[in-house]
């Protein structure tokens, strides 16, 4: 519960920030009230908004690097640096001071692994999000109860139940995580209008992620 409280109130505070960037950033699109088709018949007729846009692919590196989908650095990459560095550095002052060649050649793959450690696996974030971003328009509605995503002809749901639906807000996009499946929503495509509605509805129906 203390979590929930806390992103309330951090979210509703960069609503005003989130609308002054919008002003220049936001792509001009235009959300548009839906109707429930799926409200059961005992249940009264909910509207949601809907929202169409296409993924960039900086929206979706931003998600794979806040989202650690895959690890570009962390505890491991830190000492596994440090380690070479050190490695690296015995092998220069053993080069300094007995002129050996191997000692020289050795210090240089521990500076190669070093870069290995970092570029690669960043490199490969890179990779992974130019391929997800397929250039598909992807359709959004939200409704008090859930949130429907149309891609295709594929169409997901993620209840806003309160319990299962987690969410997390990475500086321009909002995104959210249902048993193993991810959603973003980028704050470009959502007119400043209707932002606090739509923070509303997520954050009333959603857990924050941790």
């Amino acid at each position: 519960m203390d979590h929930d409280q806390d992103l309330e109130l951090k979210i509703p505070e960069q609503v005003e920030e989130i609308e002054e960037e919008n002003e220049e950033g936001w792509d001009g699109s235009e959300a548009e009230l839906v109707a429930d088709d799926d409200a059961a018949v005992y249940e009264d007729p909910q509207t949601g908004i809907r929202f169409n846009y296409i993924l960039r692919h900086s929206e979706i590196y931003q998600c794979l690097k806040s989202t650690g989908y895959i690890k570009t650095t962390g505890t491991r990459a830190i000492l596994e640096t440090v380690v070479l560095a050190l490695a690296a550095g015995v092998f220069v002052w053993t080069w300094f001071a007995q002129q050996s060649a191997d000692s020289l050649v050795f210090a240089v793959i521990c500076l190669l692994l070093i870069a290995v450690v970092w570029i690669v696996p960043e490199w490969g974030l890179r990779r992974q999000a130019r391929k997800l971003a397929s250039g598909d328009e992807i359709a959004m509605e939200i409704y008090p109860d859930s949130v429907v995503i149309t891609r295709g002809e594929e169409e997901t749901e993620f209840p806003l139940d309160g319990e299962s639906t987690f969410i997390a807000q990475y500086d321009t996009i909002i995104v959210l995580f249902h048993k193993g499946k991810m959603a973003i929503l980028p704050l470009r495509s959502v007119e400043p209008g209707v932002l606090p509605e739509v923070q509303a509805m997520l954050l009333a129906g959603t857990k924050p992620r941790e």
